[in-house]
Parts: C-alpha cells; sequence; structure tokens
C-alpha cells in the first residue's frame, strides 16, 4: 500500500513529537540532585547515636553561584543565595568539603547528640566566585537563620548519590593536610569546634 507524500510527513511528526513527549517524561522521572525550599523550619536536633551538620551561607552576594557540599567525597547539598541546609553524621572524624570556584576543607570530630554550625562564605577574586568555612556560635547561627531571612532547604538525591572523583577527594584532602603541617593556626577553628550539646 502506498501513503501519499502529505500524510508521511504527518506520521513523522506524530512520531517526532512522541518520541519528545516520552523523553521529557523520562527525563522528569529521573530527576537529578536537587535542593527543595521548605517553609517549614526544622528543629534542630541530632538523630540518635549521630551528630547534626547545619551549613548556613549568610550573603546574598553571588546569590546565583551554586556552592556544592561534600561529606568525605558525598555530595551532601548544595546552596544559592542566603540558606542553609542539615544533614546527619555519623560521629568520628569526617571531611567535610566545599566546591565552587575553588575547593576548601573542614577537618572536624563529631560527636553524637552534638550539632555542628559552619558558615559558608562567598568572596569574589579575579572571575571567579570563592567559598570558605568558618565555625558559628549558636547565637550567631540563630541570628541568620532567624532573623536574616535564611531559606531552608532540603536535599534531593533524586535516587542517585553523587560523589567526588576519588582523584578529587584525595586532593583536597592532603593540600587540607598540607596547610594544617605548614600553617597549624589557618584552620584551628574548625578542627577545634565542639558543636553544641543542645539548642537553648
Amino acid at each position: 500500500m502506498n501513503i501519499a507524500p502529505s500524510s508521511k510527513r504527518s506520521l513523522t511528526k506524530f512520531v517526532v513529537v512522541c518520541a519528545l513527549m516520552s523523553l521529557t517524561l523520562f527525563l522528569a522521572s529521573c530527576a537529578g540532585p536537587q535542593m527543595i525550599t521548605k517553609s517549614n523550619k526544622p528543629e534542630f536536633e541530632a538523630k540518635s547515636g549521630d551528630a547534626l551538620l547545619v551549613i548556613v551561607r549568610t550573603m546574598s552576594f553571588a546569590g546565583a553561584v551554586p556552592v556544592e557540599n561534600y561529606l568525605d567525597g558525598k555530595l551532601i547539598g548544595e546552596t544559592k543565595g542566603k540558606c542553609y541546609f542539615i544533614t546527619d553524621v555519623k560521629p568520628g572524624v569526617h571531611y567535610v568539603m566545599a566546591h565552587a570556584d575553588n575547593m576548601v576543607t573542614a577537618r572536624m570530630n563529631f560527636e553524637a547528640g552534638r550539632i555542628y554550625f559552619l558558615q559558608q562564605s562567598i568572596f569574589s577574586a579575579v572571575w571567579a566566585t570563592m567559598t570558605g568555612f568558618s565555625v558559628y556560635t549558636y547565637e550567631e547561627a540563630m541570628d541568620q537563620i532567624n532573623e536574616r531571612g535564611s531559606k531552608f532547604l532540603v536535599f534531593d538525591s533524586g535516587g542517585s548519590d553523587v560523589y567526588l572523583s576519588e582523584k578529587d577527594f584525595q586532593k583536597a584532602k592532603n593540600d587540607f593536610e598540607q596547610e594544617v603541617r605548614e600553617d597549624p593556626e589557618r584552620h584551628k577553628d574548625t578542627l577545634e569546634y565542639k558543636g553544641y550539646n543542645k539548642m537553648k
């Protein structure tokens, strides 16, 4: 049976449209990691046997620039603008890393039942947006979270974990340890940070 050219074109267009719709639905169902804004702010309380890490980005400067955050090389969340997110951490020594146009690392000893606040700072260099870590007191963290309009974000992994490459993780870790050896005061605030046992 012969099909008229106009009918062939219509059939081809129909098949292409169906394929594009199927691809769109497939990609939507396989969405990768993302941060979701939540209106209800959480209670700061560590789960039984765990510690709680709170990363707070305090500046609206370069707010559209994302900063990825990792725990021992595993992606735990991303910040944009003035926001914060929380993640549970098993007790022990862990490396918290942040990646913008640079990579920064904090080595911290997490204790069960304690809450740790890290400030994620943003600053400008030549043609680059850089990030850094410093510690917060409880009062400083609450001021940023409750009084200065920081959004609460929740990390959705999209069903698949994301990791730094082993090469990048080891380089960031080794660079940090070298900095500690060369200048013991440089990371003293995060190395000695004890966090808080409970909220006031």
